[in-house]
Parts: structure tokens; C-alpha cells; sequence
């Protein structure tokens, strides 16, 4: 018989992933692009805090958000 101890230990795991969030919204052609980016900015960290409302633990925004416009030509019509 061994009369080394016994060590009981339990283990945990942090995942961190990387996620795109689309149809965050739309603006129109007299929109400025600074406005564009801050307010799908709040949006898509608005929908990732929604998402996880019942359990705040452990869940956080980790490094920096990035947002691409993505935008179309109008056509100009006199």
C-alpha cells in the first residue's frame, strides 16, 4: 500500500471566442460614417450583454470591437 496523499482537484476551463454580429442596423445616405460606427458599436455590445442577461458571470467583451461599414451607392435622381 502507498502512503502517498491523495490530491482531490477540480478543474475549469476559459473559452474565448471571436464572433460577427450582422444586421446590426441601417443608415442613411446623410449619415455620417463616425455615427455609423459608434451606434452599431453599442449596438452589437447591447445584443451580446442581451444574450447573456441571466448569467452575467464570467461573461465579458475582451479586446477591441471592430466594426466594418459596409455601404451602397445610391442611385441620384433629378
Amino acid at each position: 500500500m502507498s502512503n502517498r496523499p491523495v490530491v482531490r482537484t477540480t478543474t475549469g476551463a476559459t473559452v474565448t471566442l471571436t464572433i460577427e454580429l450582422s444586421n446590426i442596423g441601417s443608415w442613411g445616405p446623410d449619415c455620417k460614417i463616425d455615427q455609423v460606427y459608434r451606434q452599431a458599436r453599442e449596438e452589437a455590445i447591447g445584443r451580446i450583454n442581451r444574450a447573456f442577461k441571466d448569467d452575467q458571470r464570467g461573461v465579458r467583451i475582451l479586446g477591441p470591437v471592430v466594426v466594418k461599414a459596409i455601404s451602397t451607392d445610391v442611385e441620384l435622381r433629378r
